[in-house]
């Protein structure tokens, strides 16, 4: 049990002390379940010191001392992120509710490049009846398999391949789309994005549509890739974005709301996260378990866009959830 509580203390203090290391990412990750492991740990420590017999009394001081020494961090780092944590869910949302009888409708989903379940996808985008159908890790296995549905309802098709083993993004429409991505030179891995724009009739306006998976921060190199891929989408961002036309930023971020790094994204243009207006709902979870989840799909929205009826649900066989929303420009 020492070690467990020397693993809490070293993951809290990482947490504090050094929040851009590629350490401190993982446990910022799943901060909630890092906090239950410490009071788990603790549970279980002081049980056993109860019950623990005079003839190791050394050694029960010294777990007195590691239990007492995790009790004060647990505490420091939930007061710490506890603010983070239920702000980020409980924003006002009275800018972006909005309900019109004309507004489009967007579904997206990662939905995990060895998926094989194509018909329940496809019955799931027939339920919706989305105008916009917006996925990341789409394969070659999922167009050949889907190609014929998509000809069918949706005329317009946007696909772009970042990875070799995680295959890459797609956007099918109903509405017409510009690609400009190809006018960005940068070489492919770095930038892990798609820039396109959208023809709205009924607003009368263009909507630009970034499209975005970084690489999973499952290593310290992929880490490394997966900031790089962030810092070049923003350089870019800020580089072609026009103050005043409306734009979303949607997909796979791999990156929670309590990173460093998403609030170096986010700290420089006056874009809502559109699914902080939810209650705590995470997007993705690990291996397919219901348990270490984590909210690393994200969606940012101008403040010319508005968003309404924002659903998050279970997609079969995949390691995320998808979610479907109604826009409109004000």
């Amino acid at each position: 049990m020492i070690l467990l509580l020397r693993i809490a203390i070293c993951c809290i203090i990482r947490l504090y002390f050094f929040r851009d290391s590629y350490i401190a990412e993982l446990v910022n990750s799943f901060v909630p379940y890092i906090i239950w492991f410490c009071i788990l740990a603790l549970i279980i420590e002081i049980y056993l010191i109860i019950h623990e017999s005079k003839r190791r009394r050394k050694y029960k001081w010294i777990k007195i001392f590691f239990t007492i020494l995790v009790t004060i961090l647990t505490i420091w780092i939930w007061t710490l992120y506890s603010s983070e944590f239920f702000w980020f869910y409980n924003q006002n949302d009275e800018f972006i509710r909005l309900k019109n009888e004309e507004w489009i409708k967007v579904f997206y989903a990662n939905i995990l490049y060895k998926n094989t379940d194509y018909k329940s996808l496809q019955n799931k985008i027939v339920e919706e009846n989305p105008d916009i159908v917006v996925m990341v890790e789409f394969s070659d296995e999922h167009e050949d398999e889907m190609k014929e549905f998509f000809k069918e309802n949706y005329p317009y098709m946007n696909r772009n391949s970042w990875s070799i083993t995680l295959a890459g993004d797609v956007v099918f429409s109903k509405i017409p789309l510009e690609i400009i991505t190809e006018t960005h030179e940068v070489e492919a891995w770095l930038r892990n994005y798609s820039y396109m724009k959208i023809l709205c009739d009924e607003c009368g306006d263009w909507i630009d549509l970034y499209v975005i998976h970084t690489s999973a921060p499952v290593s310290a190199k992929n880490f490394d890739m997966r900031n790089n891929q962030i810092g070049k989408l923003l350089s870019d961002f800020l580089k072609y974005h026009e103050n005043g036309v409306p734009t979303m930023i949607i997909g796979d971020f791999n990156l929670s709301p309590w990173s460093y790094y998403y609030k170096q994204l986010t700290r420089h243009r006056n874009m809502l996260n559109a699914l902080s207006f939810q209650s705590p709902n995470y997007t993705r979870s690990l291996y397919q378990q219901w348990i270490f989840r984590s909210h690393i799909d994200q969606l940012f929205i101008s403040p010319e866009i508005k968003v309404s009826e924002i659903k998050i649900e279970d997609l079969s066989w995949s390691d995320h959830r998808s979610f479907t929303f109604n826009f409109w420009i004000n």
